[in-house]
């Protein structure tokens, strides 16, 4: 009873330290970004809430997206819509991608190849945030499978197509998005599926901790091989999207998501600035309203980083990630 009392306390703390934060700082927008036409994203997720505006922000700057989803109907739908009559910038190709499944994860990326395109971007976007305990088709945790490990094995397939499509000039890049609550979350190595304990918010404060250390053991292996690909880490901002479905004041008081949360579009500008922005080309970091900011102390442990690491590829069954 103690833990969920005292991950109540931690959450809504920190909730409340953000939204205090993003108002009274001013809102920054992407900068430095080049021509980007004919250049190739992914964006999971992409069919609503700061996955919908990212694509729509590449699509307005000419750019190709795929995107992944669990309904792909509804994902032509939602792009249709946020284009209107402008359909002469850009182009969209939907794909199925269910992340909770490990086996439609590697489907969704033999999709993808079999389009024989380059891909410049990868933006791992898609998530789910407090859900109720249910465990995947594979047996992992459903926080951990969606926003972590999915993107784990999605980001492990798709390498050689990224290492190919990648020039000294515009390396290619991979965007993880985190979140704030990273700061309280931690790994539970002895129960990382959480099956002796469950708590929505430890779960996915977890997750979102997981997407960090991820991207930084990633960057260090991409240095240690000498490739030319960049990761970073994001936080898109306390938004109002669909992923508060399961916050219970945001439920009961909708009038204080739309007062006080960042709009969907504004969630989406610090992901395109570290997508594409030349103020963006080391890797390694995490960021804030475009900014690079500080991770938590955890990320800063390599033991850890490791550990991760191995646990990730053994629940994924990857041998050789990307051949690093």
């Amino acid at each position: 009873m103690w833990k969920t009392v005292w991950n109540y306390i931690l959450l809504y703390a920190l909730g409340a330290w953000y939204l205090l934060k993003e108002l009274i700082s001013s809102h920054k927008k992407p900068s430095g970004i080049l021509n980007q036409s004919g250049r190739v994203a992914i964006v999971t997720g992409g069919g609503r809430g700061i996955g919908l505006e990212t694509v729509q922000q590449f699509l307005e700057l000419d750019m190709t997206v795929v995107i992944g989803g669990r309904n792909v109907p509804e994902l032509e739908k939602a792009v249709s819509k946020v284009r209107g009559s402008n359909k002469d910038l850009g182009k969209v190709i939907c794909l199925d991608l269910d992340l909770s499944s490990l086996t439609s994860v590697r489907r969704f990326a033999e999709a993808f190849k079999a389009l024989r395109l380059p891909l410049h971007v990868l933006v791992n976007n898609a998530g789910v945030m407090f859900w109720p305990q249910e465990v995947t088709e594979d047996g992992f945790e459903y926080h951990w499978c969606v926003n972590h490990l999915g993107h784990f094995l999605l980001t492990h397939l798709l390498w050689p197509v990224l290492k190919a499509s990648s020039t000294p000039d515009k390396p290619a890049r991979v965007v993880n998005l985190s979140s704030s609550t990273h700061y309280i979350g931690s790994i539970n190595f002895e129960d990382i599926n959480s099956k002796i304990y469950y708590n929505a918010q430890a779960a996915y404060n977890q997750s979102k901790l997981a997407q960090v250390m991820f991207t930084k053991e990633l960057d260090e292996r991409i240095r240690a091989a000498g490739e030319n690909i960049i990761v970073n880490a994001v936080h898109p901002g306390v938004v109002a999207t669909e992923l508060f479905q399961h916050v219970a004041w945001a439920h009961y008081f909708p009038w204080l998501v739309r007062a006080f949360l960042k709009t969907p579009r504004q969630g989406s500008d610090t992901v395109v600035h570290v997508a594409l922005s030349q103020l963006a080309l080391d890797g390694g970091h995490y960021y804030e309203n475009c900014t690079k900011t500080p991770p938590a102390a955890a990320v800063r442990k390599p033991s850890d980083l490791r550990h991760l690491w191995e646990i990730s590829c053994q629940q994924c069954k990857i041998v050789d990630f990307g051949g690093l």
